[in-house]
């Protein structure tokens, strides 16, 4: 699994061999199998996926799918998918159990960001139209806390930034 953006730029160009290999289920956790073959009810089957040509792994790997979200400290949403696509959250499988728990938490620092940082408005999740009038949505409330009108990009109701503050020579704008 690869990790890409700002951070391997700064470790291969800017500081070429000071990285160090993170544990995969707490940094950059992607929900995916850690095995070559497919998971059935939750049985993970095949050889490890890290222990090709390093047969004293082939027996053991961990399974980031069963990593407690606490202990996940970054996520990667290439196989969950991104939060801001709706995607409806009532699959069973082991990958979809922790991606539910990646979104949701995504969908919770959003909610925490607007209302304790911008001041707006807190809602009970638990009703709906209070959820989709303060909020717009009421696609899976429990889960997307009010920012999906429904399944899918589209349906996705963006951060909407609070007026720009600035000063110019001295006065407020």
């Amino acid at each position: 699994m690869t990790f890409q953006g700002i951070i391997p730029y700064f470790y291969d160009h800017l500081h070429p061999g000071t990285g160090v290999e993170l544990d995969p289920c707490a940094y950059n956790n992607m929900a995916h199998n850690p095995r070559d073959k497919p998971t059935k009810n939750d049985i993970v089957s095949g050889n490890c996926r890290n222990g090709y040509n390093r047969p004293e792994f082939n027996d053991e790997c961990e399974d980031c799918r069963s990593r407690p979200i606490e202990e996940v400290f970054t996520t990667h949403f290439t196989l969950c998918q991104k939060p801001w696509e709706c995607h409806a959250q009532d699959g069973d499988r082991i990958q979809e159990r922790l991606c539910r728990k990646f979104h949701g938490e995504w969908y919770r620092v959003r909610e925490d960001l607007e209302t304790n940082m911008w001041k707006r408005g807190v809602v009970d999740l638990a009703n709906t139209d209070e959820t989709a009038k303060v909020r717009g949505g009421k696609f899976q409330p429990q889960q997307f806390r009010g920012y999906c009108k429904r399944p899918g990009a589209g349906g996705y109701i963006p951060i909407a930034l609070p007026p720009l503050v600035f000063r110019v020579r001295g006065k407020a704008n």
